[in-house]
């Protein structure tokens, strides 16, 4: 068994991958582009999920853009 890398049975190898994904940040304009929202609609209802990266910079946790429910 020497040389062989992931031959563990730990579970579905891309689980850890999608979780760690899903805590990305992603901008503004590509969370409501994902959920087919405008930017002020996004701003307006889901602001309590908006981050603030820097003075002039937005985002928000990928996890959270899709938990978006369209209207």
């Amino acid at each position: 068994m020497t040389g062989q890398i992931g031959t563990a049975k730990r579970g579905p190898p891309f689980s850890a991958t999608l979780e760690v994904e899903l805590e990305r940040i992603v901008s503004l304009a590509e969370a409501a582009k994902l959920k087919g929202v405008s930017l002020d609609t996004l701003k307006r209802h889901y602001g309590h999920q908006i981050l603030v990266l820097s003075p002039r910079r937005r985002g928000m946790k990928l996890r959270n853009a899709l938990s978006i429910v369209n209207p």
